[in-house]
C-alpha cells in the first residue's frame, strides 16, 4: 500500500498548483481551509516540503466539493472510489 499512497502525494504535489487555481483560491485560503500555514503550503507546492498523508485526505475532501476540481481528481487520477476501502496505516 505505501506505494500507492507515495504515488498520490507525488501526482497531488505535482498538480496541486492546478487544482487551486480551478478553485481561485491563494495557497493562504487553501492552506487555511486544510489546516496548514501559508507557508507550508508554499513548500508544498514547491517541493521544499513533502506532502503529508492528512494533508492530501483533507486536499480532497476540500477538492471534492467543488464539481470542476472533483472532475480533474479523477481525470488526474489523484483520487479512486477504491481508495475509500484502502487501509493506510
Amino acid at each position: 500500500m505505501a506505494g500507492a499512497q507515495e504515488e498520490y502525494l507525488e501526482k497531488m504535489t505535482k498538480y496541486l498548483p492546478v487544482l487551486r487555481a480551478a478553485l481561485k483560491i491563494s495557497q493562504r485560503e487553501l492552506a487555511e481551509k486544510v489546516g496548514v500555514t501559508r507557508q507550508s503550503m508554499m513548500n508544498i507546492e514547491t517541493k521544499r516540503s513533502p506532502l503529508q498523508w492528512p494533508t492530501y485526505l483533507a486536499l480532497v475532501f476540500l477538492f471534492q466539493q467543488n464539481e470542476d476540481t472533483k472532475k480533474l481528481l479523477y481525470s488526474l487520477e489523484l483520487f479512486d472510489d477504491k481508495m475509500v476501502d484502502m487501509n493506510y496505516e
